[in-house]
């Protein structure tokens, strides 16, 4: 992947990132006017990555209820909610068809703009008239970065120039800080290069016995740490790995080596979780410096913490010959 284009796609993430964050984050007496500002953005950008040519229904027919953009040379429909319940979907569908608008159009897509849910049910609708598929007609911004992951370095560029024009909210940069973290981590952890590499531990994943027994000194602490970081940085961390396309090598890697440096650090502190966490947001802190990256030093420390309770932070000492 070029430079450029691998700069483009992170700070695409990025601004998707924030403008899910906000509508998770808002208070939902203030969905609706969310709703509204993502009808028109969502039509553009979904124009612009699929070569659409969506209109805001909503603007063609007010209190249409069953779909917000319509296409009718693709013969697309889309709905943008900011809820990811099943009954939503059902709901919009049965309105869909009550309106015969089945007829008029080939396709309906239900696209969340904070986070779509794994549905047991694979689809919804009346098999006579029209069923919509939940995996391959719910969409999230997840389905969006795969898209454009798959287009051609000109035209992501535009995608990014289209979305740093709409990303004019505050605090666009504290998220962005955040996630440039996370991504500058896994991508120092998971490389091939990296001294550790080779070394591991045998350790099933034990969280509460790593946190109750082996770092009992410590355990309200950490947990307590866990809690309150979780809410500012737990959904960014999920986002940054679901879309960094690491693969189960790169991934293992990444582990193999924490798991091999936090123990050295561990041992140099004798044992002292509490020290050694924060020699670890130190060290780390200075390699992401040295390779000049903006960084945020607590969402460092989240990452580690995160990864002490998946044990793969200060792992059991039953070394493992690779």
């Amino acid at each position: 992947m070029s430079l450029n284009r691998k700069t483009d796609l992170d700070r695409i993430t990025e601004i998707l990132s924030y403008l899910k964050s906000q509508v998770e984050l808002s208070n939902p007496s203030n969905f609706t006017d969310i709703n509204i500002y993502a009808e028109s953005f969502y039509r553009d950008f979904l124009n612009l990555i699929f070569g659409y040519e969506l209109s805001n229904i909503n603007i063609i027919e007010p209190n249409s209820a069953a779909i917000d953009l319509g296409d009718k040379v693709s013969n697309i429909a889309v709905q943008v909610t900011s809820t990811s319940d099943l009954s939503k979907i059902k709901q919009t569908v049965a309105k869909f068809i009550g309106k015969n608008l089945h007829e008029e159009y080939d396709r309906l897509v239900i696209l969340n703009i904070s986070m779509k849910k794994n549905y047991r049910t694979k689809t919804v609708g009346e098999q006579e008239k029209y069923e919509l598929d939940t995996t391959k007609d719910v969409w999230d911004f997840s389905n969006l970065i795969k898209k454009i992951g798959d287009k051609g370095v000109d035209e992501i560029s535009a995608i990014k120039i289209f979305l740093e024009g709409q990303a004019t909210i505050d605090n666009v940069e504290t998220v962005a800080t955040e996630i440039l973290t996370f991504q500058a981590l896994i991508s120092l952890l998971s490389n091939e290069n990296h001294s550790a590499a080779g070394g591991g531990f045998v350790e099933e994943p034990d969280p509460k016995g790593k946190l109750e027994e082996r770092f009992s000194n410590h355990t309200d602490y950490l947990k307590t740490e866990f809690k309150e970081l979780y809410t500012e940085y737990g959904d960014v961390l999920i986002d940054v790995f679901a879309h960094q396309d690491l693969g189960q090598v790169k991934l293992r890697r990444l582990r193999l080596h924490l798991k091999t440096y936090s123990d050295k650090v561990l041992t140099e502190c004798e044992g002292d979780a509490k020290q050694a966490i924060g020699v670890l947001v130190d060290k780390f802190s200075e390699r992401l410096m040295a390779n000049g990256i903006e960084y945020d030093v607590t969402a460092i420390r989240f990452f580690l913490i995160d990864e002490l309770i998946r044990c793969n932070v200060f792992p059991n000492k039953e070394a493992a010959v690779v």
